[in-house]
């Protein structure tokens, strides 16, 4: 159905004018001019409809981007229809809403209209459909059309440089965290000399000891142990925003802090909860870590204290383990610094990134800890031995990791 606009008003409200007027006064050329203001009204009704018949639209768009980046999409129009098409109106909403004017359109004629867009948020963002809508050729009413464009675009966390990281250095390593003894393997580390055993390389023979012992001999080393980043992400629930919400900023710390701890020789995995369970991955290919964290969706099911309560082997080996947490009610100082305090002795280092909620656009509509909720929770992780770090909207993640962690000094 057409939608009138107020010169369509204007046109009758003008017609019926002149036909009062006319016909009060006898002036058949007032008549006229009535009829010709009605007939505009008719046609600008009918007219744009038409005006959209034959239109075809092809969306050009990469198929990976990263949030925050800005990204050029082409839209495709051909006209396929044997007329002409006049002033066509396109909106299209994929990556960020878009609206593009092409004046006219000849037989068979293609334009090509390009934009950049920000790709304002993350995840997998499907094909939508461009909307069409025309007020030609008198603009007394407008005609839309919804047509179906395909070309989706996966949009990956933003990834920050962060170079060196304190908290990924080596620390030392408690009992109850990995072995305090030495574990026998094939690492760098020396033990001892021991009897040849089957299987043995003859490169570790140890000559000298061979001959005095008059029995071969092999040289003894320690199993090489790698250290290992375990980022727990909060997945249960999100702020809704045109910009990046909070579980966007907490996968981009996740993916940021990753590449710092692969760049450092350290393993890496991530946690989180998906369908009310912990679910890890354990990834050295970035596409897939990516990729991973680009799909991963707010309702997992679980809070980030019942999730840190249900972590047992995800956990192990863990030479830092660090919480991306944003602060929902559900994380209050009571209940996530008793959980925290559970996985202190489990980990050498652990580490809390606060993202706090309250400075995000869309936080009223979720709820989430006051300002000084946030200070007794930095308080209570930093008593129990976290380190702490806190994270507004719009914060540079760079210049907030690599100061010193609340409750340490420089």
């Amino acid at each position: 159905m057409p939608r009138p606009r107020r010169r369509a008003f204007a046109l009758a409200g003008g017609a019926l004018l002149l036909f009062l007027v006319g016909t009060s006064v006898q002036a058949g050329w007032l008549l006229v001019l009535a009829a010709c203001l009605l007939g505009a009204l008719l046609a600008g009704l009918v007219l744009p409809g038409r005006m959209l018949r034959g239109i075809a639209v092809e969306r050009r768009v990469p198929a990976e981007a990263f949030q925050g980046e800005p990204v050029r999409v082409s839209l495709v129009v051909t006209n396929r229809s044997g007329g002409a098409r006049l002033a066509l109106d396109l909106r299209d909403e994929h990556l960020e809403p878009v609206r593009a004017f092409v004046p006219a359109l000849a037989p068979g004629g293609v334009a090509i209209v390009e934009a950049e867009r920000a790709a304002a948020r993350r995840g997998v963002h499907e094909a939508s459909d461009v909307v069409i809508g025309s007020a030609a050729p008198f603009g007394a009413a407008e005609r839309r059309r919804r047509v179906g464009v395909p070309g989706s675009t996966i949009v990956f966390p933003r990834v920050v440089p962060l170079g060196e990281l304190a908290f990924l250095e080596s620390a030392p390593t408690p009992e109850r965290a990995i072995h305090a003894a030495p574990r026998r393997g094939a690492g760098p580390d020396y033990l001892g000399i021991r009897e040849y055993r089957t299987g043995d390389s003859m490169r570790h023979v140890h000559w000298p000891s061979t001959a005095r012992h008059g029995a071969l001999m092999v040289r003894e080393f320690e199993r090489e142990q790698t250290r290992r980043l375990v980022v727990v992400i909060d997945s249960v629930t999100d702020a809704a925003g045109a910009g990046a919400t909070p579980l966007d900023v907490c996968c981009s710390v996740a993916a940021s802090v990753a590449f710092a701890a692969q760049g450092a020789g350290q393993g890496v995995r991530l946690v989180a909860a998906v369908g009310g369970a912990p679910v890890s991955v354990s990834r050295s290919d970035p596409a897939a870590t990516l990729r991973w964290l680009a799909e991963l969706a707010p309702g997992g099911g679980l809070t980030l204290p019942e999730l840190v309560d249900r972590l047992g082997e995800e956990v192990l080996g863990a030479a830092t383990l660090l919480l991306a947490a944003p602060t929902w009610r559900a994380n209050d100082p009571g209940t996530l610094v008793a959980a925290v305090a559970e996985l202190v002795p489990r980990a050498p280092r652990v580490v809390v990134v606060l993202v706090e909620v309250h400075t995000f656009d869309g936080a009223r509509r979720v709820p989430h800890l006051a300002p000084p909720s946030v200070d007794a929770l930095e308080r209570g992780l930093r008593d129990r031995g976290a380190l702490v770090f806190r994270l507004p909207a719009g914060a540079d993640l760079a210049l907030a990791l690599a100061g010193s962690p609340i409750g340490v000094v420089a």
